[in-house]
């Protein structure tokens, strides 16, 4: 890449090397999060078929009503210690990790016990008011105790992260919701439970997650556990600095994530609560992506800030949005054209109400890929205040947006508002990232890429509108044919170049006669 010609080959090998790094730990964390979205889906597959339309959207709404006060539980405090921990750990001072994490451990404690006491004693109000049901009480109950316990869970994962041990990270994950669709089928397939019985599988599941990590963390980090803890002024003003931003940030970003989901509860029916379950999470797979990389990246650009290494961050976040990009592009083409397939085939043809909203989501989770990629480098480098002003008002537009379009257009207005606010927050980031890092994407590789897409998918719909063929066979010929151009435009046009695709090459294990045919394509 010509960039990193002219920065020097020194930068060259030190872009490869923490590129390796990161690609080795967003294989692993990609592979176990798809895994566990495998599982994810394969629990909402076996609640789709097994409740009622109606069942499946209340225990969603409920699920999402308790999961929206996540972010008071966690304080920020668990992104400061994916912050912190790398720095420290630079310098050796594991007393100053252990007090951090106890610090963490004391506020959420205190803070979760109390909301979910009151979620727990109001239940039945709640249930009557929200959700108009008294159906509602019993699962409301059962995840008020669940949201104090999932606390820990969450917390454990981020120190994980912060250590940069992403094995153990991405296994929780795993294992968590692998134990929440055993629990499950259990409970409402074998016990016929219904909703309190999925609601009682994530209770069952969590604590046995805790227990294991627990003790492998104990086992892993043992000179953690040596120190002595010491709760500073100093070190807690340190947390706070930075997680109430992430707090108050994280509000917008609950907003943004939730709220469409508690809108659709109160303005319309509980049935096209789970219509969009159907979508937006299905949606949410394209993200998965972003989400593995920028697991890694998030404690790496905190340790390439604190090292000062500015211009070897900077080569890393155009590396990394570059092919994040490029990659994820297509199979929002597949979300676009076929959403119809997609769901039928995850939830069923009784969700078929959702294929709309799919179809927006689908579209929008590119400029939310590229969204989450500023925002976790724009953090990393110590300015979460920007992110939270850019997040909220994101929410903000995202509520007003939700307000005008969900009562007339339902769910498909609930769609366009998401994507809507993702696309003024991601122009407001890319200003703010190029103000604080210096960060530029080229004007021709954003040229390049949005008119092939545009070709690609002119393609796609007059290839759908030309054949006549079986639902299966044509969503093969048609994606394969139009994904043939789509590498062949982005290879003639260059807009990925030789020395970029021999980087790759060098990072991922790629067949060397796959980079010399696709090197024929590059023109100089």
């Amino acid at each position: 890449m010509s960039r990193l010609k002219k920065s020097g080959g020194m930068l060259v090998k030190e872009v490869e090397g923490y590129a390796k790094h990161l690609v080795k730990g967003s294989a692993i964390v990609f592979t176990a999060l798809a895994l566990s979205a495998l599982f994810g889906f394969l629990l909402r597959m076996f609640l789709a078929r097994s409740l009622s339309v109606a069942d499946f959207g209340l225990f969603y709404a409920v699920f999402t009503f308790v999961s929206f006060f996540a972010l008071f539980r966690d304080l920020g405090l668990n992104s400061a210690l994916v912050k912190y921990i790398p720095e420290f750990s630079v310098r050796k001072e594991f007393d100053t990790i252990k007090s951090s994490i106890t610090i963490a451990v004391l506020f959420q404690a205190i803070f979760s016990f109390s909301v979910a006491t009151i979620l727990f004693i109001f239940s039945g109000q709640v249930a009557l008011a929200f959700f108009k049901t008294e159906a509602a009480t019993l699962p409301l109950q059962i995840m008020s105790v669940w949201f104090f316990l999932i606390g820990f869970h969450w917390l454990i994962r981020s120190i994980f992260q912060g250590f940069q041990n992403m094995p153990a990270y991405a296994s929780m994950e795993f294992f968590w919701i692998l134990s929440v669709l055993l629990a499950t089928i259990l409970l409402v397939r074998v016990f016929g439970q219904g909703v309190a019985g999925a609601a009682s599988a994530y209770l069952v599941a969590t604590p046995v997650v805790i227990v294991f990590a627990l003790a492998y963390f104990r086992k892993r980090y043992p000179q953690v556990f040596r120190e002595r803890t010491s709760i500073t002024k100093p070190l807690a003003k340190k947390l706070f600095a930075f997680a109430l931003p992430i707090l108050i940030g994280g509000l917008g970003g609950m907003i943004l994530g939730y709220m469409d989901t508690l809108m659709i509860t109160a303005f319309r029916t509980l049935p096209e609560v789970g219509y969009y379950q159907a979508a937006r999470p299905t949606s949410g797979i394209l993200e998965y992506l972003a989400g593995a990389l920028t697991i890694v990246f998030f404690p790496m650009v905190s340790e390439l800030w604190a090292r000062r290494e500015r211009r070897l961050l900077n080569s890393m976040l155009h590396f990394l949005i570059k092919f994040s990009l490029l990659a994820t592009i297509p199979a929002a083409f597949v979300f676009i054209a076929f959403p119809n397939i997609i769901i039928r085939l995850i939830f069923g043809s009784g969700y078929l109400a959702g294929s709309t909203a799919l179809q927006i989501l689908g579209g929008g989770a590119v400029f939310t890929i590229f969204f989450v990629i500023l925002a976790s480098a724009i953090q990393g480098i110590g300015k979460p205040i920007v992110t939270l002003k850019v997040v909220g008002i994101m929410a903000c537009l995202n509520f007003v947006g939700n307000s005008l379009l969900i009562p007339p257009f339902g769910i498909e207005g609930a769609a366009v508002a998401t994507v809507i606010s993702s696309i003024l927050g991601l122009a407001l980031l890319f200003y703010h990232a190029r103000k604080l890092i210096g960060f530029t994407l080229p004007a021709s590789f954003l040229l390049k890429t949005i008119v092939g897409g545009l070709f690609t998918l002119a393609i796609i719909f007059g290839l759908k509108s030309a054949l006549a063929l079986p639902a299966w066979p044509e969503a093969f010929v048609v994606m394969a044919l139009s994904l043939l151009f789509y590498v062949v435009w982005i290879l003639m046009t260059k807009t990925i170049t030789k020395d970029e695709l021999r980087l790759v090459a060098r990072i991922v294990p790629i067949p060397k006669w796959l980079v010399k045919v696709a090197e024929r394509f590059i023109r100089e």
